[in-house]
């Protein structure tokens, strides 16, 4: 119970202030009020499956019967492009662990247990920071709470002993009932109020109320709200952060990466129902007919009728037209598209060749980077909080540093290969190019271990030499240049323009022979343009 006897606490609950204290832990803050419905709506959009399908997005026809609406919800698939998106923006923030220099809390004694075991359910630090950016990129925010439990132990030593240390709590914003940020002297904006909302279990709602000197647990049932717990707020601050997907003009309310792919995601999914009643409809038309004619349901049944059934009552088939499945599947295809587009993930997360252009996925990859270092950078904010608060706990002052990385390694692999290949089939003639392009070859197919290892053994010496022509497994053979003194004016002539033919250029020609002169040249080429015509 902490410091006060628990008689004594139950006494600071009297009935004449019963009434103002269920109000209190009743009241939410009106940024959850307008906010509740769209966070559970993200969530169900992430986790899918049941989830989504208990939310109830499907939206139901006029005059549908309950039993024909849940039906339809049974047989819709949901499509999750945001968890897959989620995934996919982790895969680049985490794939080089952030570089966490701990400074003077390198000697905690507390500190490999924390690492290893963050949150007291057996996962570790760098598990718990996963699943926060994953939280906050679905709900715009998330909260994180750096707690300790009380004790009665004098010494660190014993505390240490008895397994008591800070320890993480992951809250969602559903949860954050209520929160109040104040300017402090200095311009800060310093969170002095917090309640969130813990859970319910066997009809009893347990509250739990920070403020900056106290820390309050209150259960709720049908009666009178009962205080458990009352202790003193340690800290002196709340000891609660506010990581951001992406900032909005409110506090203590983020804005969703994924709030948009989440509302194409649902309008997709009833289009896909769409598909599954026209299919239906189209494979089994309904069959219109009197209440005497005997009619069973299955391909080639046999109807009968009665002898004086009247001509305009003959039975008949209602089957809609199904040229307009095609219409569906191409919104389908184009929303898709569109939620590329918008979470940046085109050049990606495509399954088939896609016509963009060089610059378009620069452009398109360069967008993801800004959107991952952003990301980044707010983690790593959340970090040096989250650090600042344990050294608190551990009575000390935090001096390390907390380095995320600030650009990601996003290439179209497949199309850098395609360009250099295309710029090695022009055969440059410059050596030094060719040991250029060779090394970017290497970069791409090797990891960046190997890359280091084997870029040195690619000598521009070794190259194909100008003027020379390579065919797999033959030696290039070398143009001869023997000197042109002794020829004839028309032996001479021959030899330059078979030069010419070679693409050496005229600065080369007079370079490995001296005795041509520029006019020779010019001649020469002369001569073959002639003999061409």
């Amino acid at each position: 119970m902490g410091r006060r006897n628990q008689e004594a606490i139950k006494m600071s609950l009297l009935p004449s202030n019963a009434e103002a204290i269920k109000s209190k832990l009743l009241y939410t803050h009106k940024a959850w009020q307008d906010n509740i419905e769209r966070w559970v709506f993200l969530i169900d959009s992430y986790l899918g499956g049941k989830n989504f399908r208990d939310g109830k997005y499907l939206t139901a026809y006029a005059m549908e019967s309950q039993m024909d609406y849940e039906s339809r919800l049974d047989s819709t698939p949901y499509d999750n492009h945001v968890k897959a998106i989620v995934a996919i923006y982790n895969s680049f923030l985490f794939r080089i662990e952030p570089d966490r220099n701990m400074g003077s809390l390198e000697n905690d004694p507390g500190l490999d247990s924390f690492m290893k075991d963050a949150d007291l359910d057996g996962r570790s630090y760098s598990a718990v920071m996963r699943d926060v950016s994953t939280y906050a990129n679905v709900y715009g925010n998330v909260w994180i709470l750096l707690d300790k439990p009380p004790s009665n132990a004098f010494t660190r030593a014993e505390e240490l002993s008895m397994g008591i240390r800070p320890y993480m709590s992951l809250v969602t914003p559903e949860n954050v009932l209520d929160w109040r940020y104040e300017r402090n002297l200095s311009g800060v904006y310093v969170l002095n109020y917090l309640k969130i909302f813990e859970g319910s279990h066997d009809g009893i709602d347990t509250f739990r109320i920070y403020t900056l000197d106290m820390v309050q647990v209150y259960q709720m049932g049908s009666g009178d709200p009962e205080i458990i717990m009352e202790m003193p707020n340690e800290l002196g601050r709340i000891p609660a952060i506010c990581v951001y997907g992406q900032r909005s003009p409110t506090k203590g309310v983020g804005v969703s990466l994924v709030g948009d792919v989440a509302d194409m995601c649902r309008s997709i999914y009833n289009e896909y129902s769409e598909l599954e009643q026209l299919g239906r409809l189209t494979n089994h038309p309904s069959l219109v007919k009197t209440a005497s004619t005997t009619a069973a349901a299955g391909a080639g049944s046999i109807i009968q009728m009665p002898e004086d059934l009247q001509a305009d009552l003959k039975p008949y088939l209602l089957q809609p037209n199904g040229g307009s499945l095609d219409g569906f599947l191409k919104s389908i295809e184009g929303k898709v598209g569109a939620i590329d587009r918008m979470s940046h993930m085109g050049g990606i997360r495509s399954i088939e060749t896609r016509r963009l252009s060089g610059i378009g996925l620069s452009t398109e990859f360069q967008l993801l980077n800004a959107r991952l270092a952003e990301s980044a950078d707010g983690l790593e904010h959340a970090e040096e909080q989250i650090w600042t608060l344990y050294a608190q706990w551990q009575g000390t002052t935090w001096d390390g540093e907390i380095d995320y990385p600030d650009t990601f390694n996003i290439q179209d692999k497949y199309n850098d290969m395609n360009m250099l290949k295309l710029a090695k089939d022009a055969a440059p003639r410059s050596n030094v190019l060719h040991s250029v392009i060779e090394k970017q070859m290497l970069k791409i197919i090797a990891s960046e271990e190997e890359y280091e290892e084997y870029k040195d053994m690619i000598d521009p010496s070794q190259m194909a030499e100008p003027g020379t022509i390579e065919t797999p497994g033959e030696q290039p053979e070398e143009m001869e240049h023997p000197s042109l003194a002794n020829l004839s004016q028309a032996e001479k002539l021959a030899h330059i323009q078979t030069m010419l033919m070679e693409d050496y250029t005229n600065a080369e020609i007079l370079a490995l022979h001296p005795e041509v002169t520029l006019q020779d040249i010019v001649d020469a080429g002369a001569d073959a343009a002639r003999n061409n015509n």
